[in-house]
């Protein structure tokens, strides 16, 4: 045993222990923190990079589908199939980006297939 194992003002063996077994356990609870913190930022980042990466996305189909540029307001009826044209565009795009993705849509489309 080594004078540090013993408590300064009662010589009572442990006390040492019990601190160092606390500081620990505070250090693990800060490192468990900050990881946890570390992955939400990660998470966060991903998401905001994706939903970046879908607005481009749409910014192209928008051009690609011809409805940017200078040109005049759409009449009220060209609305709904401006906004279709557009979406099957991204969609388009979006399934050279992540064919996965179409895999799935596929069998969404499946399933509500069957309830018709």
């Amino acid at each position: 045993m080594t004078p540090d194992d013993f408590d300064d003002d009662t010589g009572q063996e442990g006390r040492h222990d019990h601190d160092h077994e606390h500081e620990d356990e505070h250090e693990h609870e800060v490192e468990e923190a900050l990881e946890e913190a570390l992955e939400l930022d990660t998470q966060s980042q991903i998401f905001l990079e994706m939903r970046r990466q879908n607005l481009d996305l749409l910014r192209l189909a928008t051009e690609v589908a011809g409805y940017s540029g200078p040109h005049g307001p759409l009449k009220p009826g060209d609305l709904k199939s401006a906004l279709r044209n557009i979406w099957d565009v991204f969609s388009e795009f979006y399934v050279w980006i992540d064919p996965e993705e179409d895999e799935d849509d596929e069998d969404e489309d499946d399933d509500y297939d069957d309830d018709e």
